[in-house]
Formats: structure tokens, sequence, C-alpha cells
């Protein structure tokens, strides 16, 4: 897939890729064993558990825009660093704490570690535009293998070493993936009188206002929405409709991830290098819709992999597609503040699908299905509306 790269960019890439995989893999090695480990600290609660869960997405939600801006600003390796090193010392204080206040308290700072905006356009701006998909593409589908092998040995290694060897182990990785970056990644050099456009939080308004700006985050919002509805209850289904334990779920995530991720790399390279943005990014909203009606026909394990297969497939395809039209269509002195706003909805979409998936579970999967199916209907709509109109395709 970085065949076409430079040799600084495919540095630039493998550098980026490693760090935006060690802060998913602290979150999604956590994901299966967090929740029963709180509930052995002392105070722990149902309700304080869920905050302990639930505050790192809201501590990124909050301070996406403002490190977004502070790294078009400052630049995008100082704000980096920063949130790289609070992530790591939250994850050590998370492996330390005996009480649930503490670790709720660890759990902010992790959050405060709020990169991704600043990493995504670190990544557009060392990048070609004829080989930006390719790059987002190397970085999400390698998010996607982590979530695969994550679950994979997430359960042994606790059950070997603790949950604390796992804050731990992302608390150490998180400093040498910062080690990596200041070794292998140059901070893009834009001076202030080359700028067209200063940075102000006042040009917030200007990107809310931006059409673009607003259907591609709907779109990150609706996708991420999507995801975490899924493994709300998907999970579920399997260990008590299905009868399969936790510690085997992985046999059907890892196929399934792996085989979509085999499937997207050829889309996105036609997308990239033929500019079928249109058809791409359609067939992916396509792919997410039949994944939900694949678990109304088939109501079964087999029926469930093949869900998986077809959500992956499209989901990753956004993944990379999403970002690069964001980073092409923005201006490039807004784009830290644009990704920014981008990641806040993205982390507000997935708190949305946490509530709609609880929902689901307690009320039946009628309420995940035909909802899911029509939002997915309404977004494909649109979005043949939103490419008619856009240059970029044409």
């Amino acid at each position: 897939m970085l065949k076409d790269f430079t040799p600084q960019e495919r540095k630039v890439v493998l550098s980026i890729t490693f760090a935006v995989v060690v802060r998913m893999l602290g979150l999604f090695l956590l994901l299966p064993v967090l929740s029963p480990y709180l509930r052995t600290l002392e105070g722990a609660t149902p309700e304080l558990i869920g905050l302990a869960v639930g505050i790192y997405g809201l501590a990124q939600a909050l301070l996406q825009i403002p490190f977004g801006y502070l790294s078009d600003k400052y630049g995008r390796k100082p704000v980096i660093f920063v949130g790289m090193f609070t992530y790591a010392l939250g994850s050590f204080m998370a492996g330390l704490v005996g009480n649930i206040w503490s670790m709720i308290f660890a759990r902010f700072i992790q959050g405060f570690g709020a990169v991704s905006s600043a990493m995504i356009a670190l990544s557009a701006d060392l990048t070609r535009e004829e080989v930006r998909t390719r790059a987002f593409a190397h970085i999400g589908a390698s998010i996607g293998l982590t979530f695969a092998l994550s679950f994979a040995v997430s359960t042994p290694l606790a059950g070997k070493f603790g949950v604390p060897f796992l804050f731990f182990l992302t608390g150490f990785l998180s400093l040498l993936a910062l080690l990596v970056l200041h070794v292998s990644v140059p901070e893009p050099k834009i001076r202030s009188k080359e700028r067209e456009i200063n940075p102000s939080i006042g040009n917030l308004a200007r990107l809310l206002k931006d059409k673009n700006q607003t259907f591609l985050n709907f779109s990150i919002g609706i996708s991420h929405a999507f995801l975490v509805l899924l493994f709300t209850v998907v999970p579920y289904e399997l260990v008590y409709h299905q009868g399969l334990p936790k510690v085997q779920h992985w046999k059907i995530y890892l196929p399934a991830i792996f085989l979509a991720l085999l499937f997207m790399v050829p889309a996105v390279i036609v997308a990239e290098k033929r500019k079928r943005f249109r058809e791409v990014f359609l067939l992916a909203v396509a792919l997410l819709g039949f994944s939900f009606l694949s678990l109304y026909l088939f109501e079964n394990t087999l029926g469930i992999f093949f869900a998986l297969l077809l959500f992956f497939s499209g989901f990753n395809m956004l993944e990379a597609l999403i970002p690069s039209l964001l980073t092409r269509l923005t201006h490039k002195d807004l784009r830290g503040l644009s990704l920014g706003l981008f990641n806040t909805v993205q982390f507000l979409g997935a708190f949305a699908g946490g509530l709609w998936g609880g929902y689901v579970l307690k009320h039946g999967y009628v309420y995940m299905l035909f909802p899911a199916m029509v939002f997915s209907f309404l977004w494909f709509s649109i979005g043949s509306l939103w490419f008619s109109k856009l240059l970029i395709n044409k």
C-alpha cells in the first residue's frame, strides 16, 4: 500500500501509525476486562464504574477542538507530545490506584491526551494529496487489526499479569511512540507570514457553516455510532443467545476484520488513483446498511460473522476516505481546528451509539436493525446529492 510513497512519506506514515495504534491499544485492550476490574476497587458502584469507563471518551470529545486549534497555532508536534505524555501519565496513574475516584481521575487524565486531530493533520501536512487516502487507509487498517488482536490477547494477559499491567504497558508504549515521533517525523514548516488564515478559535464558526465539513462530520458520527452500537449488542448476542464464551469471540472478529481489510485496499486505490471517491464512498455506506440487514435475515453465528465482514468492509473504507476528503476540502491553515471538530463529532457519535445499544439490549433487536437501515438509506441518498456537487470527483 505504501509503494508509491517517498521514503520520507513512508517513514512519516509508519511512525504516525505506530503512535495512533498505541493510543487505540490502550482503549481496545481494556474494553473486555475494565468493567469487572473496576468492580473490585474500593468505593465502586455501578454508576461510578460507568463514569470511570465513559469519562475517557468525554475528555476526548471536550478537548479535540482546543487541541486541534493549538496545533494550528503552535505546531503539530508540540501538541502531540503534550497529549501523548499526558496519556502515558494517566495510564501509569490508573495502574497504581486502589479506589474508584482515583481511577476516574486517572481515566480523565488519559483522555486529556486528545491528539487525534493533530496526528491526522500532521499526516495530511507531510503527505502528497495523491497518496493521502492510502496513508489514512494504512492507519485505519492498522487500527482494525489492533482491535481484533486486542480482543484475542486482552483476557489472557489480564488473567496472567493483571489489569494494572495493561495500563503500565500502554503507558510505556506511549513514551516509546513519543521517541519514534521525535526521531522520525519532522514538524511541517509553516511560518506565520505564509499563512492565508491566522489561527483563531473564531474560525470555528466558519467551519460550522461549511456544508462539506457538515456532511463529513455527519458521516464520521454515524459510522462510529454504528460501530459502538454493534459492539454493544453483538458480544451480548454471542454470549447469551449463541452460547459463545467471550474468550472465543476473537475467532469471529479476527477473520472478519482481516478479510475486510483485504477488500478495503483495492477499493481505496481505485478511489484515489481513478478518482472514484463517489462510487467507493457510497458502496461503503451501502455495505453498512446491508450488514444490519444480514443480522435481520440470519439469526446465527454465521450470520453475525457475515454481518461483521460487511460492516468492517464498509467501515474501513470510510475510515480512509472521510479524513482524506476532509483534509482535501479544508484550507491547510484550518486543518487542525477542522479535524478537532471532526473528532469531537466522532466521539459524540460513539457516545450516542453506546446509549442506542443499551436501549436495544433492554427493548429488543428491532430497535437496532430497522433504524440503522433507515439511517443508512438516508445517508446514501444525501451522499449521492453531496457528491453530485463536489468538484473533487469530476
